[in-house]
């Protein structure tokens, strides 16, 4: 397989691809580096996916073994340091605006974690990745109908939590 069939069979995939691996991950930054490592692999194998029928499906187990491996790694890590770093990189003139932003993140995260596994996952490929409904459907195997009903029910559970998260006395 050279560079241009690459190009017209693999980059097509990219986006059920990173689709896929945020569902497994849960988080857009670690889903776009197993993105990158995902599209090296198969670059490097490309001369054995030629022979493959079904390069869509080779490419997706791909992704899952490699977001495996990261939630592997990620778990590890974890273990070794019980807080992580402090995050130097935001540099933001304004620490209280940065502050409440962080502290609103964190509670949006939590509250994503309180929903059932299968609305966080369509709420999360919707709302994160922007993938559209059918796109879901393509990744998780949901109907319309489910997908329609698990984001009705995330989101509004989302709100929900949300405005008493704000109404208990956080800013907005």
């Amino acid at each position: 397989m050279n560079e241009a069939q690459f190009r017209i069979r693999i980059m097509p995939l990219h986006k059920r691809l990173f689709a896929y691996a945020l569902s497994i991950l849960g988080d857009e930054s670690d889903a776009a580096d197993c993105m990158q490592e995902t599209m090296t692999k198969l670059w490097e194998h490309r001369s054995k996916i030629e022979k493959i029928d079904n390069i869509e499906a080779y490419a997706l187990t791909t992704v899952r073994n490699l977001a495996v491996n990261a939630i592997s790694r990620r778990r590890r890590l974890h273990d070794r340091f019980s807080e992580p770093p402090p995050d130097l990189t935001d540099l933001n003139p304004n620490p209280v605006e940065t502050m409440e932003n962080r502290e609103k993140l964190q509670a949006v995260s939590a509250m994503l974690h309180t929903l059932p596994e299968n609305q966080r996952k369509v709420v999360m490929l919707s709302a994160v990745s922007g993938l559209s409904n059918n796109e879901i459907q393509e990744v998780t195997g949901l109907s319309d109908d489910n997908v329609r009903v698990l984001l009705s029910r995330g989101r509004k559970k989302l709100k929900q939590l949300f405005a008493n998260f704000l109404k208990d006395g956080h800013k907005g």
